[in-house]
């Protein structure tokens, strides 16, 4: 604990939270905001200062400079009356003279004229002349120079104010792939670690990004990075007591094995029966084969990661022959019949790893002979063709469960209810499988028709 308190005290110091952060981006979002807009209504009065733009009294003003001449003149024309304007002249009795409104507009103008206090949002100026009434419309709003634009764009101030809002939010949008790209780079220190660790890579520096919250989490980071590193070197230290304590094992059984070995090849020196000659032989064969597997043992456990043989080139029929053999010690042992068949070129060689193929094969051997009732038939047969060498072994047990068929390759799967013995923890078919694949073959479980009991095929490719 003492180790995590002194991380958090260092990094406590030169560093802000999320919080300070996201004010901070906040103040000077909203400081750009406003400079923003400031700008924008420095550039529209610049425009109303350049003549593009009339301010919102600039109507008035010109009617009030042309008020006079359109009162005294002889005949209102449309060259006297101000270009902001539109206007209508009226005879006394409401007869529309001359002007550029359309309809409604005239409409509303008389009710104007008949002090009927009608507005529709906009202006209107009555200029009484002579037999007649000139009224003018106009509006109280900036206005483009050009009728044009006036006709066609939206007004000057929805204009700026739509601009304005389209560049704020193009402005927050800014700030937030700004604090987001931030936050991305401060948090490079957390997804560089969590590479680290998924490397399986634990001896590693973590460094901090001066962000509390994310430094928070690389010292629970770094803690679980330094705990796991601990477990792995104790789990390690483990498996390396345990394999040293096989090892040993190992070697302390090839002791009885020597003998066992030794004197079954004594006794095949003495006079025997043929029949006795055979078991012998087993028994000198067998203690051989076990030999092997405990100096494989021995080798396996010298490394964590075992061992791997590469392949040789191997005759076929020397295969098939050294299976046959114990698969013929086996049937004596538990009293079985063996019928075997095989299909070979006597000179067909394939490229194999000999003592792999040997075990995976007479692993689905033994458990079918293990699960056979005394007295009962395997049906063998070995086929070798086109460089793939294939094994079939149907034996005359129960059979296999629908559980078994789908989990029988799995390692330490055990079927108490069918075809599990307490002696092979799940494993033999299970490298059975692996060899088969290792060699570019697969290994297939069945029930066979034939015999009512279980079926393995499993096959090699030469390589």
């Amino acid at each position: 604990m003492g180790r995590v308190k002194s991380k958090d005290k260092r990094n406590k110091r030169g560093t802000i939270g999320l919080g300070s952060m996201f004010e901070a981006y906040t103040f000077l979002m909203g400081f750009a905001l406003l400079i923003w807009a400031a700008i924008s209504l420095f550039a529209f009065n610049l425009l109303i200062n350049v003549g593009v733009i009339y301010p919102a009294n600039y109507a008035e003003y010109r009617i009030s400079e042309a008020f006079e001449q359109i009162e005294t003149a002889n005949e209102v024309t449309a060259d006297l009356i101000p270009e902001v304007c539109r206007y209508v002249v009226f005879s006394e009795d409401g007869q529309v003279l001359s002007g550029d409104l359309d309809e409604k507009d005239v409409e509303t103008a008389w009710k104007v004229l008949s002090n009927m206090n009608y507005s529709d949002g906009r202006f209107y100026k009555v200029i009484s002349r002579p037999d007649e009434y000139v009224v003018l419309q106009y509006r109280l709003k900036p206005q483009y120079k050009s009728m044009w634009m006036n006709e066609h764009l939206p007004n000057p101030e929805n204009l700026l104010t739509i601009f304005i809002l389209i560049c704020c939010v193009g402005i927050m949008q800014i700030f937030a792939k700004k604090f987001g790209s931030g936050i991305r780079k401060k948090m490079t220190p957390m997804r560089e670690a969590l590479e680290q660790i998924g490397d399986r890579n634990l001896d590693f520096t973590v460094y901090y990004s001066g962000v509390r919250e994310i430094d928070e989490c690389l010292v629970a980071l770094d803690d679980m990075r330094y705990a796991l590193k601990t477990s792995l070197q104790k789990q390690w230290e483990t498996e390396q007591e345990k394999n040293r304590q096989m090892s040993a094992l190992a070697h302390d059984i090839k002791t009885p094995l020597t003998v066992v070995r030794g004197n079954s090849e004594l006794l095949l020196e003495t006079e025997l029966t043929d029949e006795q000659k055979n078991y012998a032989d087993y028994i000198s064969g067998s203690a051989l084969q076990i030999q092997n597997y405990v100096q494989t043992l021995i080798e396996v456990t010298k490394s964590q990661e075992g061992i791997e043989q590469a392949p040789v080139k191997v005759k076929v029929s020397e295969i098939l022959a050294d299976i046959k053999k114990q698969t013929m010690g086996l049937s004596e042992v538990y009293q079985l019949q063996i019928n075997w068949k095989e299909e070979c070129e006597n000179e067909a060689v394939i490229s194999v790893v000999y003592d792999h193929v040997v075990r995976a094969v007479m692993n689905a051997v033994r458990n079918a002979a293990e699960h056979t009732p005394e007295g009962g038939v395997l049906n063998i047969s070995a086929n070798y063709r086109d460089g793939k060498l294939v094994f079939t072994i149907e034996d005359s047990g129960s059979g296999f469960t629908s559980e078994a068929l789908a989990h029988g390759t799995e390692q330490f799967f055990m079927d108490d209810s069918s075809r599990t013995g307490g002696s092979h923890y799940g494993i033999g078919l299970f490298f059975a499988k692996k060899v088969a694949k290792e060699h570019g073959g697969e290994i297939v479980l069945a029930n066979s028709k034939e015999t009512g009991g279980a079926k393995v095929e499993i096959s090699f490719m030469g390589q």
